[in-house]
């Protein structure tokens, strides 16, 4: 039966579907950095970038609503998250219940603020710097 287990997983990786990795990535010699986005309408989110894009972290905290301007596919993804359970609503905000991880860090950060963001210059390290300083260095 394990043999088994191991070709599904095999089969299921390589149709590129991630459903057996941990999400989160584990690296020893080099210190992974958490990025927090603090804003209005109960925003307090954290999020890691990774190698598949980047990883809004459990618990994290998004805005209950959109404004009017925000791109179609972002409403799209959020209703996405909702049905699936991803974001669950908490009255004053919308609580991540799972990490998740969004191909980009704008993705992140327009799902997380309610409207559209560049994630480079929301995310941002505690001391301040924000993630495309961060990766520049």
């Amino acid at each position: 039966m394990e043999e088994f287990i191991k070709y599904i997983k095999i089969l299921v990786n390589t149709l590129g579907h991630k459903v057996f990795d941990e999400k989160r990535e584990y690296r020893t010699k080099q210190k992974q950095e958490t990025f927090f986005i603090k804003a209005a309408r109960g925003v307090d989110g954290q999020g890691e970038l990774t190698s598949d894009g980047f990883l809004v972290l459990k618990g994290s905290k998004a805005a209950s609503t959109m404004v009017a301007s925000i791109t179609t596919n972002y409403v799209k993804l959020r209703q996405k998250l909702i049905d699936e359970g991803v974001l669950v609503d908490k009255g004053e905000y919308l609580e991540f219940i799972d990490d998740y991880i969004f191909s980009s860090p704008s993705t992140a950060a327009s799902i997380v603020l309610g409207r559209n963001a560049n994630g480079l210059m929301e995310w941002k390290l505690k001391d301040g710097r924000t993630l495309k300083d961060y990766e520049s260095n």
